[in-house]
């Protein structure tokens, strides 16, 4: 992990073990943020969808109906995920198979038997039958002590094989995109929202499954952490300034 990077994480769980409260708005704000992460690859306008507004049990007229059945379905996800933080756990098949299953709303949901073509990224997953033992693989490289400590590299690894694996019939850039900020998070790391157009991810991602450009995509990612990490130590520091 980069020395800037492992300064912020230092100093931000500092603060947020100090204070109860201060731990509680933070985890608000993550949450938040990685369902608008969840909603690019199903929105052009998924910044402008006030996710906290829903949250909170509002239904703007503009939203699409599916969009708050999937928000509702995405924080239940993603309050799934910080129950396993919590315990300590790390990113496995069973988490993810876990995470479809809360987003399809199918409590047998498991693995695709199909072979489809993922139109919006250009690109055709392996056999059906592959996709289980390739999502393990993945998996256990992202963690071994050979793909060395570069936190920002692996979440883009994953997040990339997941949709190159396409292991599930449905849901899986959403679950890409919270896989990708699980392991952030894992690591010390806030949540990012992936605060650019749907057009440029789905651009950046299908030229990462050709095999070119993905310094681009670790670029845009390295950033956006940096500057997530920046924001929410300034916030922090303002929260427990105006409790002082």
């Amino acid at each position: 992990m980069r020395e800037d990077l492992k300064r912020m994480k230092i100093e931000l769980a500092a603060m947020v073990r100090s204070n109860r409260l201060l731990r509680s708005a933070v985890q608000e704000v993550s949450r938040a943020n990685m369902i608008r992460a969840s909603l690019i690859f199903r929105s052009d306008n998924h910044e402008n969808i006030p996710v906290e507004k829903i949250l909170d049990g509002e239904f703007p007229k503009e939203v699409p109906v599916q969009d708050y059945v999937f928000i509702g379905n995405c924080s239940n996800l993603v309050q799934m995920g910080m129950s396993s933080l919590e315990m300590g756990n790390s990113l496995d098949k069973h988490l993810l198979v876990t995470g479809y299953r809360i987003l399809s709303e199918n409590e047998n949901g498991y693995f695709r038997k199909s072979s489809p073509v993922v139109y919006a990224f250009n690109h055709v997953p392996p056999h059906a039958v592959d996709a289980e033992s390739m999502l393990e693989e993945t998996l256990r490289r992202a963690y071994s002590r050979q793909a060395g400590d570069d936190v920002i590299l692996k979440a883009m690894y994953i997040h990339n094989k997941i949709i190159d694996i396409w292991p599930f019939e449905e849901y899986n850039a959403e679950l890409a995109a919270f896989a990708l900020n699980y392991y952030l998070m894992e690591n010390g790391l806030a949540p990012i929202s992936f605060a650019l157009r749907r057009e440029d991810y789905l651009g950046m991602v299908t030229d990462c499954l050709k095999g070119i450009h993905q310094e681009e995509f670790y670029n845009f990612l390295s950033e956006a952490v940096t500057e997530k990490m920046k924001g929410t130590i300034d916030a922090c520091r303002g929260f427990i300034n105006n409790q002082s």
